[in-house]
């Protein structure tokens, strides 16, 4: 290997020989869940990216385990793949609506998804959070000026950045911090915003 310092961010390598700086996407993705059946939500679908990714498949992962800590039976019917796109965002959530027995709440996989999600739902005549709860993924800055304003899972880009050059000037330290070799994951924390609220009583009686 090069004797020049490396750290990965957001990616890794296969066997993990190189350190490597990951968001924890199940955890953050469980995160949205927990915050949801907080707030009384029991229907909860989830729109995620491509499937083949690592990214997604961790988040399906917390997703679940989300759905499991609540004592809530997962329900494929509710997961739709909108990788990663407006339009993806969108379609999904009009399927979703246009279930006999709709979700009082959508987590979106990204917050690029989330805004197709809010296009589809005033399409569909409803509110959010009055009707529809929504949470996104990433912390996009576009995110803080959707109406309204939207509840996410924030990516700690610069947390990221800050352990890579710790990593980097302190090499001799590295072993201390855990990264020397295989991956470390920084939590993913909730920003609260204005899109999550209770559901509605009307869609809870057709869920008794």
């Amino acid at each position: 290997m090069s004797s020049v310092p490396v750290v990965l961010i957001n990616c890794h390598t296969k066997g993990d020989i190189a350190p490597a700086i990951l968001p924890a996407h199940a955890l953050g993705a469980e995160t949205a869940v927990r915050h949801l059946t907080a707030s009384g939500h029991r229907r909860i679908a989830f729109i995620n990216g491509e499937g083949w990714m690592e990214a997604s498949k961790d988040r399906l992962r917390g997703y679940k385990r989300g759905l499991k800590t609540a004592d809530i039976a997962f329900d494929a019917k509710l997961v739709r793949s909108g990788n990663w796109t407006l339009s993806g965002g969108h379609d999904c959530t009009r399927e979703l609506l246009a279930l006999p027995e709709p979700p009082t709440a959508i987590f979106c996989a990204s917050d690029e998804m989330a805004i197709g999600c809010y296009e589809a739902t005033k399409e569909a005549g409803l509110s959010i959070p009055r009707d529809l709860s929504v949470i996104g993924f990433d912390d996009a800055s576009s995110s803080r000026h959707l109406e309204p304003p939207l509840t996410t899972i924030r990516v700690p880009h610069e947390d990221m950045g800050r352990r890579a050059i710790t990593h980097i000037y302190a090499k001799r330290e590295a072993q201390k911090l855990g990264i020397i070799a295989g991956k470390l994951q920084i939590d993913c924390p909730l920003v609260e915003r204005k899109s999550v609220g209770l559901p509605r009583p009307h869609r809870i009686l057709k869920l008794v």
